[in-house]
């Protein structure tokens, strides 16, 4: 089969989820035998602005070619010149693209950088086309349902959408991290370069996004791009044949703004390994831990909160360690902060671990993490909004644990555990005793059954 992704890009100019399941997917499907193509939103050029499409690399046996002059990608900053992502494109170029390459089936992961003139011509020339909802963009250009001000919208708003944009990266900041040189240094692992340019571009008074989007009033012209931004959107999801929620969560929050028809699929990445393993409970403390950024939207400052209520009464009898991009805590010294993390130190982490807390408070559409615990055995605590709660209770076997999102559910649940242990090795026991069909391989046979029912039902 002949199959075309459309992505954020390769590693490491490209990071995140999003980025490490498309790329374990489609090296999967090479190695299945498949022709696979990546097509990614590359640099904006300065001097001349057609847009074009242009072969990159092969890269894992995967043709990846770029678009030049794509549309902007905001990354998760919002977009505050609405106008400038709805730019139109010559469809001609992408329909000789789809045809040079005989592409049988797309599969967009995301439509970041991506013209609605891409999906028209795949329509036109009766592609059909699957979409991946590895988060809200198009029915959120934030991202992830959360505010300005760091809470979880239940229900998308104009004005407040409006307000939530209007602090989007300029446009002169976007073509410089769609540009060559930076796609270079990040390629490079050139940290020190990209820390001063950064430097640089917050210094920088007519590139700075804060400083120039002060400018951006929420007037009758910004009012009408923005709802012509969404009617854009809309367009694009109309034109996708099936879409593979990553979770029930996602599926209901898409469900709740557009039209939209296909199957709730499970992901998964390519270091997933069966590493199942009998748990220990029997010491002093109840060892917690959590893995993420310390945002607000993570669940981060909810977690922080309950422990210290818990430390009150319980401090000699729990511990909580953090790992990820999280500044330096002032806190209880049961709560520590390891920084960054690898794949290569997951076991070891785990080892360590009773407990993975993940208390998210948006709409999670997945989340790796409780994956990665489970292929090492360890139980979950998580709460109803994040996606991969689908896979803690599935096949009536219970591997964790599931909770509301608020610090009376999180504080009673962990001193709960911490008086019974007994809950974990059941759990352990549970995550053991069930089938583990986690693999990069069942995955993609899966992705695959779905492409042939999809091209079945346009035959048909």
């Amino acid at each position: 089969m002949n199959i075309l992704h459309y992505s954020l890009g390769l590693p490491p100019y490209r990071t995140g989820g999003l980025t490490k399941y498309s790329i374990d997917l489609m090296k999967e499907q090479v190695r299945n035998g498949d022709k696979v193509y990546l097509l990614f939103p590359g640099r904006i050029s300065l001097l001349n602005e057609k847009t074009k499409i242009k072969s990159y690399k092969n890269e894992f046996g995967i043709k990846t070619y770029e678009i030049v002059n794509p549309l902007p990608v905001p990354l998760l900053n919002g977009i505050s010149k609405p106008q400038e992502f709805m730019e139109i494109c010559d469809t001609e170029i992408f329909k000789t693209f789809l045809l040079e390459n005989d592409i049988q089936i797309v599969h967009i992961h995301t439509f970041m950088g991506l013209h609605k003139e891409f999906l028209e011509s795949a329509k036109e020339l009766d592609i059909k086309i699957v979409y991946t909802t590895h988060d809200y963009f198009g029915i959120c250009t934030k991202v992830n349902f959360i505010d300005n001000k760091g809470c979880l919208c239940e229900k998308r708003n104009l004005e407040k959408c409006l307000n939530c944009n209007k602090s989007g990266y300029s446009m002169k900041t976007i073509q410089i991290l769609q540009s060559p040189i930076y796609r270079f240094l990040k390629n490079k692992g050139i940290t020190p370069k990209l820390k001063t340019l950064a430097k640089k571009i917050k210094n920088n008074k007519s590139v700075n996004s804060n400083l120039a989007n002060r400018e951006i009033k929420i007037n009758t012209e910004y009012r009408s791009s923005y709802k012509k931004l969404i009617d854009y959107y809309n367009d694009m999801f109309n034109c996708i044949d099936s879409f593979l929620f990553n979770s029930s969560v996602a599926k209901r929050a898409y469900e709740q703004y557009i039209k939209c028809s296909g199957q709730v699929i499970s992901i998964t990445h390519g270091h997933i390994k069966d590493n199942r393993k009998i748990k220990d409970f029997n010491h002093d403390k109840l060892k917690l831990t959590y893995l993420g950024p310390d945002q607000k939207y993570k669940g981060f400052n909810l977690l922080i909160d309950t422990m210290k209520e818990i430390n009150k009464q319980y401090k000699s009898r729990v511990e909580l360690n953090l790992y990820g991009d999280i500044s330096e805590l002032d806190i209880d010294d049961n709560i520590k902060a390891h920084g960054r993390y690898s794949y290569n130190q997951l076991n070891e982490i785990f080892d360590n671990t009773d407990l993975l807390v993940v208390p998210s408070i948006w709409n999670e559409t997945f989340g790796f993490i409780v994956l990665e615990a489970l292929s090492y055995g360890v139980p979950v605590l998580v709460t109803d909004k994040v996606g991969s709660k689908d896979i803690v209770i599935s096949s009536e076997v219970k591997k964790g644990i599931i909770i509301k999102a608020n610090k009376s559910e999180l504080k009673h649940k962990i001193i709960e555990l911490i008086n019974a242990r007994t809950v974990l090795k059941d759990l352990n026991k549970n995550v053991l005793d069930d089938d583990f069909k986690f693999n990069m391989y069942n995955h993609t046979k899966n992705i695959e059954s779905i492409y042939e029912k999809v091209l079945e039902q346009y035959e048909c």
